[in-house]
């Protein structure tokens, strides 16, 4: 539609059965200057066709025609073209029925008389409808715009808010307001600052410093805010200046933003970065100790198996196998927490393998505290390293017995929960699905919110100097993420704690039963190339096979092994070797070449890592085995005769 009508030849309609005044009409306007394009009509048929097909910018109408009248053409014309506007031009029309006419819709009238009147008439007829259609257009336009800003605001979950700087006032706040606040909008829209009074206390300051500065520049600000239910939330709030023409902002737009869930996942990832850090150094220390502890249990096992040992020395000695295995165990924990002894998982039954964990640590926890196990009937199984999972009933149990020096209440269970996407979200490498969830709720003194934040930092404790390492529940941590789990505390000081530690659960799992121990047998003079860069545990483990009936040389290098091996023809019957050596080719390496050298040659792979993380392309089979660090005497004669004695495999793979 052009911005004036008038710039363009009118279109009308005239409705006239007086051939001389359609034509006396026509020669008043176009000596009044207005270009117009008529179509006549004499009767109501053609006034009616003329309606439905032409273009029209006006209707002008006679008053009284033969059959038919001008008030009746008036109320056709507004039911079927209300936006033309409709003018009368007329000999009989008098003043009262002039009034009349425009109460019911006309614009204006015209008296044949007057004609000198009729151009200004339709010029302000057609000016003034022009005006109302470009206002309605423009409101339709507005409401079609408010719908919108409607639908986006009420349908994203991020709080929108405008707000007035001076006074203060919020001019708008979208839904999701009362969905993250957990509070009306009329609240906000009666009092401002009410969203201030929400901010957790710790924050509030900053918040307020902030709003006071959204004035020169906007920005954004993060804080938490407490729901009616006690429930906190973390919010990022984006705030954006509006200027008016001379540059000054006196309004601030700004997007609100519940990002508790990044939060939590930020959260989880810098603990797992922080783990992973410290967990790489404490898996180096943990491999070098368990070399000493090696050595440490092999010679207390020579000595205690000398049957002239004194009585009194024996203890002794027994003493030091004791604390050579409970710094074993501590070694366990530092390279389960730094993802270097994660064992092969199997199916296994959640029931009796914690049931029967829960059971032995009975004899650990004092007559004051009542131990109760409930297990949910039909759980499923679960795909995990059964030694891992009791190390973290075990590691839970025991915080939770310290936790209640005074007695009380020490529950552990099982039951199965279905978990979905919303809530494994904030857990990096948890699929959804269904989980075992394994309890352990104690009524001891609870963790304070402070403490709660740290619990799973390695090496912090609360516990006294001598009683704690820091790493139980670093390493509880650790095992539940590598098995695709999380873990949920909750804690009330002076009520209690609840950890919920999550599985997943993989359904028609059986239990299966540890394979019983070997007695070492003695050798048969078999040959043996030891391969061990340590020089003391290189020494015991010669002097163990010697003692058990084995002939052994010894290098501390691969190429001193290949050395031996060429002075000897190869003729070995085993080959024992640490997989990581300090120069030189690794254990695996060489036993690749002598492989080669010599088909079907048998090889156990040492090391203080276990053989998941150092070795998994060595392709362990009926001619590879692998034993971990530390060993005893006994273990390591046993391990070499059970691989002697296995069937040798015709056609070993290459290793890859």
């Amino acid at each position: 539609m052009p911005n004036n009508p008038l710039d363009c030849a009118l279109r009308i309609l005239h409705l006239e059965d007086d051939a001389a005044d359609r034509e006396l009409i026509a020669n008043q306007l176009a000596t009044d200057g207005l270009r117009c394009e008529f179509y006549a009509a004499t009767n109501e048929a053609e006034f009616r066709r003329a309606l439905a097909e032409a273009k029209l910018d006006l209707i002008l109408s006679d008053f009284s025609l033969p059959g038919f009248d001008g008030i009746t053409a008036l109320a056709i014309a507004k039911q079927n073209r209300p936006e033309v506007p409709f003018v009368f031009v007329s000999g009989t029309i008098g003043e009262d029925r002039a009034v009349e006419s425009m109460n019911t819709g006309a614009k204006d009238y015209v008296l044949k008389s007057r004609l000198d009147r009729l151009s200004a008439t339709v010029r302000r007829a057609v000016e003034e409808t022009a005006q109302i259609a470009e206002r309605s257009h423009a409101l339709a336009a507005l409401r079609e715009s408010e719908e919108r800003f409607r639908q986006v605001t009420e349908s994203i979950e991020e709080v929108f808010w405008l707000a007035e700087i001076d006074p203060r006032r919020i001019i708008y706040v979208s839904p999701a307001y009362a969905k993250i606040w957990g509070r009306p909008c009329e609240q906000l829209y009666s009092s401002p600052n009410s969203w201030l009074e929400n901010i957790c206390p710790e924050d509030r300051a900053r918040v307020v410093a902030f709003v006071a500065q959204q004035g020169l520049g906007g920005g954004d600000v993060e804080y938490r805010v407490v729901r009616p239910d006690g429930s906190v939330r973390w919010i990022n709030d984006r705030s954006f200046p509006i200027k008016d023409a001379g540059g000054k902002t006196y309004r601030v737009a700004g997007v609100a933003e519940d990002i508790t869930a990044r939060r939590q996942l930020e959260k989880e990832v810098r603990q797992a970065q922080k783990m992973e850090a410290v967990g790489q150094f404490a898996g180096g220390i943990a491999h070098d100790f368990n070399n000493v502890l090696a050595v440490i249990q092999m010679q207390a096992s020579l000595l205690l198996s000398d049957p002239v040992m004194p009585a009194r020395i024996n203890r002794g000695m027994q003493m030091i196998m004791g604390a050579a295995e409970r710094a074993a165990s501590l070694t366990r924990q530092l390279l389960a927490f730094s993802h270097r002894d994660i064992k092969q998982a199997r199916d296994i039954d959640p029931a009796k393998v914690i049931g029967d964990t829960a059971n032995l640590l009975r004899r650990i926890v004092p007559e004051n505290i009542a131990l109760e196990s409930q297990f949910a009937p039909g759980l499923p199984g679960m795909h995990a390293d059964p030694a891992m999972v009791e190390q973290v009933v075990m590691n839970l149990v025991i915080n939770a017995r310290d936790a209640m020096p005074g007695g009380g209440r020490l529950v552990v269970s099982l039951d199965q929960v279905d978990a979905g996407a919303d809530r494994v979200a904030v857990h990096p490498g948890v699929k959804p699905g269904r989980f075992v969830r394994l309890c352990v709720v104690d009524s001891g003194h609870g963790i304070t919110g402070e403490n709660l934040s740290r619990i799973f930092e390695p090496f912090f404790t609360t516990k006294e100097s001598g009683r704690g390492t820091g790493l139980g529940l670093a390493t509880v941590f650790r095992i539940v993420a590598e098995h695709h789990g999380w873990i949920e505390v909750h804690s009330e000081i002076n009520i209690g704690t609840t950890f919920r530690v999550f599985f997943p659960a993989v359904v028609g799992a059986a239990a299966k039963g540890k394979s019983k121990p070997v007695p070492a047998k003695a050798g048969n003079g078999e040959s043996i190339l030891l391969l061990e860069d340590d020089a003391f545990v290189r020494a015991l483990a010669r002097e163990v096979l010697e003692r058990f009936g084995y002939r052994v040389l010894e290098a501390a290098n691969a190429t001193a092994a290949l050395h031996l091996w060429e002075d000897s023809r190869g003729d070995f019957d085993l080959l024992i070797t640490d997989v990581i050596l300090p120069v030189g080719l690794s254990g695996g390496e060489l036993a690749q070449r002598l492989i080669a050298l010599k088909p079907g040659l048998k090889v156990i792979y040492t090391s203080g890592y276990s053989s998941d993380v150092v070795a998994p392309g060595l392709c362990l089979d009926a001619n590879r085995a692998f034993l971990k660090k530390p060993y005893s005497a006994e273990e390591l004669a046993a391990a070499v005769r059970r691989h002697l004695d296995q069937p040798r495999a015709e056609a070993s793979p290459r290793p890859q």
